[in-house]
């Protein structure tokens, strides 16, 4: 049942309603209770004059506690005490904005910090280019995250292949694969490299997809017993957001040359053409990743099928099917490297020259990988990924 103006404001019903009212209707009642004081109790005469203490509404403050006069009880409101009148303007009186919206106070905050700090940490890139190295070295190449953008990683494997005391090099995998172009190409850098210097793969916790793509440059690959691996396939998705844009009233229009140049649009369901199409691509795909295991193992492209079904498996389950070559982790890789190249065990491993602060890191790490893959612009990129 709506609430009258009057109701409001009589004593009885003050502590209830102020209560329960929001902000909003509080505002909406004491705008109501005005105009009824202005019209009940200095009612303006229509086409007259209007004496001036007459059309003077007086101020809650005037107001007695005493018996109100007969003409005051002409309105219904004249006896409201001042201090319910307080207590209204305080219900409208506005909160701090970090009282009105603490979350949204503290999300600012903590952006702030972090463009300070951004702002006051020195950055590292001074330190880009070719490591010094005086003497005979074995250096670390590290594959982490979703495999997407490469050129990093490939000016890395480019300086240790020119570099002539640089004997051996040790590939750390800890990937479950991304792009299907990006995959090949880094596969296809680390096996010049391996053409020219012993190269072992120790596999982290998951070198799946393409992170198995890139491991079989590897003369040599370790996995541990709980490693995840496998997942040899290609993967397309295409997200449906017509539905969704029909509910909003947003409609597009595509124009094309030709049936297949929106093919995979997110903007209508597949055809069946269009299906065809897709699938004939990922078909050729997922040769190409047969024959490079295939090639790489020694294995007839027959019995890599069989075990290309997206299916993952275990470091353990890997060995029995002939994917990787022992089981063991980074150390046990650098110790067959050292054994391999003759170079001491006991130096240090040369690593890639950091380029980046840690908040420039954090924007290039795998979490943000994810980001990237959910707002690409082309989410139906085919991907070696698990």
């Amino acid at each position: 049942m709506p609430l009258s103006a009057c109701s409001f404001f009589y004593p009885r019903n003050q502590s209830k309603i102020l209560k329960k009212r929001t902000r909003t209707q509080t505002l909406a009642s004491v705008r109501y209770a005005n105009a009824l004081i202005l019209w009940q109790c200095a009612p303006p005469t229509i086409g007259k004059d209007v004496p001036a203490k007459q059309s003077m509404v007086k101020p809650p403050s005037e107001y007695s506690m005493s018996e109100p006069s007969e003409e005051k009880k002409a309105c219904p409101l004249s006896s409201v005490p001042p201090e319910v009148w307080q207590a209204v303007l305080e219900t409208l009186r506005p909160k701090p904005f970090p009282k009105r919206h603490p979350i949204l106070t503290l999300i600012l905050i903590g952006i702030l910090i972090f463009v300070v700090i951004a702002i006051v940490t020195p950055s590292q890139k001074s330190n880009e280019g070719e490591p010094e190295i005086s003497d005979d070295s074995l250096a670390l190449i590290r594959i982490k995250g979703v495999i997407l953008d490469t050129q990093e990683q490939l000016k890395w494997i480019r300086t240790l292949e020119q570099n002539a005391k640089i004997k051996g090099v040790l590939l750390r995998v800890d990937s479950p694969g991304g792009g299907a172009s990006a995959s090949q190409e880094l596969y296809a850098a680390l096996k010049r490299l391996a053409e020219k210097k012993p190269l072992a793969v120790s596999m982290g916790s998951v070198a799946a997809s393409g992170g198995l793509m890139v491991s079989m440059a590897g003369k040599k690959i370790f996995a541990n017993a709980s490693t995840i691996t496998g997942s040899i396939g290609v993967r397309m998705d295409i997200p449906q957001v017509k539905e969704l844009l029909d509910k909003v009233g947003v409609h597009q229009e595509t124009l094309v040359t030709g049936p297949y140049k929106d093919a995979g649009s997110s903007l209508r369901p597949l055809s069946d053409e269009d299906r065809r199409y897709l699938l004939g691509i990922l078909t050729d795909l997922h040769t190409q990743f047969v024959e490079i295991i295939a090639g790489a193992r020694g294995m007839p492209e027959e019995q890599v099928k069989n075990l290309a079904t997206g299916r993952v498996y275990t470091g353990r389950e890997a060995k029995g099917l002939g994917l990787v070559d022992e089981l063991g982790g980074q150390e046990d890789a650098h110790d067959w490297l050292a054994k391999e190249t003759g170079v001491s065990r006991e130096k240090k491993l040369i690593t890639k020259p950091k380029r980046f602060t840690w908040y420039e890191e954090l924007l290039t790490s795998e979490l943000f990988g994810h980001l990237f893959e959910a707002i690409s612009p082309s989410p139906h990129i085919a991907r070696y990924q698990w």
